[in-house]
């Protein structure tokens, strides 16, 4: 350990190294680097806790086997784990379908993933634009209501699958870099922020413009001027254009 380096953030690094491994079968970095990776990504701030930074440091490397830059072997390997990541995200998103229908939607997803490839600008959101890509081929399932026998019926503790402490790593990243574009647009307009409020509200939040009206006491319409006018200051910014373009935003 270096002198920035505490002996708890080191355990707490080691612990996220060793949970994940155990999860997902990851072998492209070794235990030992990926832990020292992990505990200078904390260190030099670049991701504020031990589990997103271990989702951080290990979306770069797959990013990176997968382009073919470190070799056809090291590639097969990252597609392989990219594979198995997505077919998990899919039994969880549409596990009324048939296997035979799930692995196609993965395979059809890990072919669009490899055409676009060279456009995805944030190594470190590897995990959740595929995820994205995965949810976009699985769409027009989500419109077919479920089939399931009574006794099958979903239990609380699969529906917390979705909130496991990876995924929520995954998600934080999107998140944040989200959260980036809108302080960005904040700065340089300070008079927008029920604007960009508009727009957090419904498509980062998820509500509805009737709680959105509520919240912030103005009627649909106006919701639904200030929403056009937060996009619209968003999408002047360099960042947010990369993102838009990674995310299909």
């Amino acid at each position: 350990m270096t002198e920035h380096e505490s002996p708890n953030m080191y355990h707490q690094c080691q612990a996220a190294v060793d949970r994940i491994v155990s999860r997902y079968g990851w072998r492209l970095l070794n235990r030992e680097e990926f832990i020292r990776r992990v505990v200078t990504c904390v260190a030099l701030g670049e991701v504020s806790d031990a589990w997103s930074a271990a989702i951080h440091v290990y979306c770069h490397c797959l990013y990176a086997a997968c382009s073919g830059s470190e070799g056809e072997l090291r590639q097969e390997i990252g597609f392989v784990e990219l594979q198995r990541y997505l077919y998990e995200i899919s039994l969880r998103e549409a596990r009324d379908l048939p296997v035979d229908v799930l692995l196609e939607v993965v395979n059809d997803t890990l072919c669009r993933i490899w055409q676009r490839l060279g456009s995805y600008r944030k190594p470190g959101s590897f995990l959740a634009i595929a995820g994205y890509e995965l949810r976009n081929a699985i769409r027009p399932f989500w419109s077919r209501p479920p089939v399931l026998p009574l006794d099958e019926v979903p239990e609380q503790s699969d529906i917390r699958l979705e909130e496991d402490l990876e995924q929520t790593a995954i998600n934080s990243e999107l998140r944040r870099q989200v959260k980036d574009c809108f302080d960005l647009v904040l700065q340089e307009h300070p008079r927008a922020r029920q604007q960009l409020e508009a727009v957090w509200l419904k498509y980062i939040v998820g509500l509805d413009d009737t709680t959105i009206s509520n919240r912030l006491g103005k009627s649909i319409a106006n919701v639904q001027v200030l929403r056009s006018r937060g996009l619209n200051h968003l999408r002047s910014q360099r960042s947010w254009q990369q993102l838009a373009q990674d995310f299909e935003l």
